[in-house]
């Protein structure tokens, strides 16, 4: 397996080589993740009413010698999912040398490098798309730690188009909202581990309301990208124990400059309009 990668990015940048009976596997084991993984060959053959040999050879081809090895990685995931900045801290080992910025910089680096590697070119595209509709309303959503991120992301888009709304942290408020929300309508939502049940109960009830939703997770997938019509997932396993948010603001920066690219006639006017309105105000600084 790829070091650092995830079973979730492993199926999801391989789904294109799989057979077609293969890719049936694969997307239950998405659909359900990771915990279908977990159950035995005779059990996930079943549910996807396959063969056991072919569980097998998509486990191979994800590059596993073996289910046992293939669930082992799984349950490491699983508890990765669940531990707590303490639990990272003391498991961590302490950078060589003494030179802290250097090597701390050095991972983020690595980081966002993975990142890049395994976030498909489809799914960044499918976002950048959707987001870029001006028929479409915007919703974003973020937690305790991403609620910062969903803020960033949502201040940059109200620049560059209408529509943008970033919902507080508060589920009691969600309803108010997402009654008023249909199929012309996209949910942002941010969650990286330890996962928030409210954000993936929120995202599905706004999937069944036919709201497209756009995930931003972390390597271990949050709950929600079964509901999500596109996820983003960085990889965040940083030093000293706490998750980084670097490589999430690296495709939020992409994100945003891949639609100001991609859709520069449409915003053009905008801007410029924007600029004269804030001159006129006297607006000053960024």
């Amino acid at each position: 397996m790829g070091q650092n990668r995830s079973v979730a990015e492993l199926l999801r940048t391989e789904m294109d080589k799989l057979t077609p009976t293969e890719r049936k596997i694969a997307r239950v084991l998405l659909a359900n993740y990771p915990v279908a993984g977990l159950e035995t060959i005779a059990q996930l053959a079943a549910r996807v009413e396959v063969s056991g040999p072919t569980v097998l050879r998509l486990v191979g081809k994800l590059g596993f010698d073996s289910y046992t090895a293939f669930q082992a990685a799984l349950r490491g995931e699983l508890e990765a999912r669940l531990q707590s900045p303490l639990v990272r801290r003391e498991a961590a080992s302490e950078a060589a040398g003494t030179d802290f910025l250097a090597g701390f910089v050095r991972r983020q680096s690595e980081l966002m490098q993975q990142t890049a590697a395994n976030v498909s070119a489809a799914e960044f595209d499918g976002a950048v798309a959707l987001l870029a509709d001006p028929k479409r309303r915007i919703w974003l959503l973020g937690g305790r730690l991403t609620e910062p991120l969903a803020a960033y992301l949502a201040h940059h888009l109200k620049v560059v188009r209408s529509q943008v709304t970033q919902l507080r942290a508060l589920p009691a408020s969600w309803a108010d909202h997402l009654v008023d929300m249909d199929k012309h309508d996209v949910l942002v939502v941010f969650d990286i581990r330890r996962y928030w049940q409210d954000a993936q109960r929120m995202a599905e009830m706004a999937a069944q309301r036919k709201v497209q939703v756009v995930l931003f997770t972390d390597q271990w997938l949050s709950p929600v990208s079964r509901c999500a019509k596109y996820t983003l997932a960085a990889h965040t396993a940083g030093p000293a124990g706490w998750d980084a948010n670097t490589p999430l603001l690296m495709l939020i920066d992409a994100l945003i400059a891949a639609v100001n690219t991609r859709h520069w006639s449409d915003i053009h006017d905008r801007l410029q309009e924007l600029e004269q309105m804030r001159a006129a105000l006297g607006e000053g600084g960024g």
